[in-house]
């Protein structure tokens, strides 16, 4: 967006960058995932050129546009005093937008058979195979949507306080440790360990300092596998159906 936002004004560069970051989750999976996929590459093959993909892009990011805090406003934004909390105007939009965006997911997930077929194919990936659905497209579409909405969190937070080119693996564990969080195996699992894990890190934040955040986010996830491991939110499965 940073670049775009040289030679665009802002309104046009904002869907420049998120038609871009779309587009890059869709030739990651062109060039890089479906060709291992082909060569029946396992799971952790696949999560190793993630990491791969993800050091060249920082680096790229890093050589063409420098390693210092991007913020994409200027000056200072106006907030708004609820008594000792002072809240943004761009955090009220990342809460509202943030919201929306979840919410109206998982509606599309439960109204339309194309993305229920994609839910399935987290689950179930043979099935999907045997009952003919596109697999390849669908998971042209995850990788896009996906980028999409990462694009979007990047965007929010670059208005607001700023981003630099390594900030991601944070953005990533934390996202993560979420999911571990809230349980694997249900879509509002994932939003709840986000809420969760979310306050954690305000209040760590606000009673001491940005340094305890990840320890406060580990250590979450160290006692949610200890004494919860399916997650906060979810059930404990029987054993003949997991």
């Amino acid at each position: 967006v940073l670049s775009f936002m040289k030679v665009l004004p802002v309104y046009a560069a904002v869907p420049a960058g998120l038609l871009g970051a779309a587009l890059a989750g869709v030739i990651m999976e062109v060039l890089v995932y479906a060709p291992l996929r082909g060569r029946k590459a396992s799971p952790g093959v696949l999560f190793i050129a993630s990491l791969g993909i993800y050091i060249l892009a920082v680096n790229s990011i890093a050589l063409f546009c420098g390693n210092e805090v991007q913020v994409l406003s200027s000056g200072i934004g106006s907030s708004i005093a609820i008594g000792s909390i002072i809240v943004t105007k761009m955090q009220i939009l990342q809460f509202v937008l943030g919201w929306i965006l979840v919410a109206g997911f998982r509606q599309l997930i439960r109204n339309n058979n194309f993305f229920k077929a994609i839910w399935a194919l987290g689950e179930t990936p043979e099935l999907i195979t045997v009952l003919g659905f596109p697999v390849r497209r669908m998971r042209i579409v995850v990788l896009a949507v996906s980028s999409f909405f990462a694009g979007t969190a990047a965007l929010l937070t670059s208005f607001d306080i700023g981003v630099d080119p390594h900030s991601g693996m944070s953005a990533l564990l934390t996202g993560a440790v979420a999911v571990l969080v809230g349980g694997v195996d249900r879509y509002w699992g994932w939003v709840g360990g986000a809420v969760v894990l979310a306050v954690l890190q305000a209040l760590a934040v606000w009673q001491w300092s940005s340094r305890w955040l990840d320890l406060v986010t580990f250590s979450t996830l160290v006692l949610v596998l200890l004494f919860r491991p399916q997650g906060i939110f979810s059930f404990q499965k029987r054993s003949e159906d997991q």
